[in-house]
C-alpha cells in the first residue's frame, strides 16, 4: 500500500528532504506547507507537488495523508505538534525537535496522549559509515565499550551559508551538530550519566560557540570524549565526515576520513570501506549527509508500517537533547553536571 505524505517547511534542508523521499518506495509526497506562499509556491512547483498550503489545518482538511515530515526551525515544533497529535498524524521532526526541555517533554507528552508516532529525524546514526562501524561490532564480537571519541571537525562553510540564521543564534554548535555526536555517543556506549563541557567562539562572524569539547561520563562507567569546530583548517577539508574511535575489553574499531574503517582484535587487523551509496542527487561535500536522510525516511516507513517504535522516537530523543542542555549549563558553570541535575 502506498503512503501518502506531506512536507512542512520548505527552507533549505527541506529540499534534501524532498530528493530523498523520491527514493522510498511505495512513498508519495503529495503536498507542502509554509507560511511563505512563494516559498512554498516555487518548491511545489520545483517537486511537481499536486498541491501546496501556508496554513496546516488547511493541509490537513484537504489532504488524506498517512505522515507528516516537519522540516522547519525548533522554536515552531510545540505549536505544530499541537496540531498534527490532535488529528492523530504520525511525524518525523527535524532535530533539535525543541529549544528547551520543557518544550521537549511538551511535545513527547503531546503525540503519548494520542498514542501516535513521533519520530526526531536523527539521521547521524543513519549514516552508512556509522551503521557499518555498529555492524563490524556485531560481526567481530567486539564487547564492553569502554571508551569513546567522536570528533566532527571542519572549516567548509558550506553548511552554513545556505541557512545563514545560524550565524545570530546564541547556542550553535552544540544545539547544530553537537546533537547528533551526543546521539551517537548514547547509541555506542549507552545512556550518559553526566558531562563536562567547555565551549569556544573561533569564529566572530557567529555569535555562539564554534567549537566544544565534552567529557561525557556513562551510566556502565564507559567515558567519551566529544569534540567538534567549524574553524578546522585542513586540506583538504572532508566536510561532513565524522571520525570515531572505540575501545572495547577485546579490541578496537577506528572510524577515518574517507569512510576507512580499521578493526583491532588480539593481535588482528582488518580493514573495511563504507562509503555512501552515490544517489542521483547528491553531491559531495553533502553526500553521506543526504544518503543518511534517505535511510531515515526509510526507517521511519519501515516503522510505521510493521507499527514499531523508531529507534529515536521522541522519547529516545529527549536523551540526546538533554546533554545538549546539560553541556550549556556545565560551561557556563564550569563544572560536571549530572543528567538528574538539570
Amino acid at each position: 500500500m502506498k503512503l501518502k505524505g506531506a512536507i512542512i517547511g520548505c527552507g533549505f534542508f527541506s529540499h534534501n528532504h524532498m530528493y530523498a523521499w523520491k527514493e522510498i518506495k511505495n512513498v508519495e509526497i503529495v503536498a507542502a506547507c509554509d507560511l511563505d506562499k512563494k516559498k512554498v509556491s516555487d518548491f511545489s512547483k520545483k517537486f511537481q507537488l499536486a498541491n501546496h498550503y501556508t496554513n496546516i489545518d488547511d493541509l490537513l482538511n484537504e489532504e488524506n495523508l498517512d505522515f507528516v515530515d516537519v522540516v522547519t526551525t525548533m522554536e515552531t515544533h510545540l505549536s505544530i505538534a499541537k496540531i498534527l497529535s490532535k488529528r492523530k498524524v504520525p511525524t518525523s521532526m527535524q532535530k533539535p525537535f525543541a529549544e528547551n526541555l520543557v518544550n521537549a517533554k511538551k511535545i513527547v507528552r503531546l503525540y503519548q496522549n494520542t498514542n501516535t508516532p513521533l519520530m526526531v529525524h536523527e539521521n547521524f546514526r543513519w549514516q552508512t559509515p556509522l551503521m557499518e562501524v555498529k555492524k563490524l561490532e556485531k560481526k567481530y564480537n567486539l564487547k564492553n565499550p569502554h571508551y569513546a571519541k567522536i570528533s566532527f571537525r571542519h572549516a567548509n562553510p558550506v553548511g552554513y551559508t545556505n541557512q545563514t540564521y545560524l550565524y545570530d543564534l546564541e547556542e550553535y554548535l552544540i544545539l547544530d551538530v553537537g546533537i547528533h555526536l551526543y546521539d551517537l555517543s548514547r547509541f555506542f556506549l549507552g545512556e550518559a550519566d553526566s558531562v563536562y563541557t567547555v565551549n569556544q567562539n573561533t569564529n566572530k562572524k557567529f555569535r555562539g560557540e564554534t567549537a566544544f569539547t565534552s567529557l561525557i561520563r556513562h551510566q556502565n562507567t564507559s567515558v567519551s570524549i566529544i569534540d567538534a569546530s567549524i574553524s578546522s583548517i585542513k586540506t583538504p577539508d572532508r566536510f561532513a565526515q565524522t571520525l570515531i574511535n572505540i575501545e572495547y575489553t577485546n579490541g578496537s574499531i577506528d572510524l577515518d576520513y574517507d569512510y576507512k574503517i580499521t578493526v583491532h582484535k588480539k593481535g588482528i587487523k582488518k580493514s573495511h570501506s563504507a562509503n555512501p551509496k552515490k544517489l542521483k542527487w547528491t553531491s559531495k561535500p553533502w553526500d553521506q549527509i543526504q544518503e543518511s536522510i534517505a535511510n531515515t525516511h526509510n526507517h521511519f516507513i519501515s516503522c510505521l508500517r510493521t507499527k514499531k517504535i523508531h529507534d529515536t522516537s521522541g522519547v529516545d530523543n529527549i536523551k540526546s537533547l538533554s546533554l545538549v542542555f546539560a553541556s550549556y549549563q556545565s560551561n557556563r558553570q564550569r563544572k560536571e553536571v549530572k543528567l538528574n541535575e538539570k
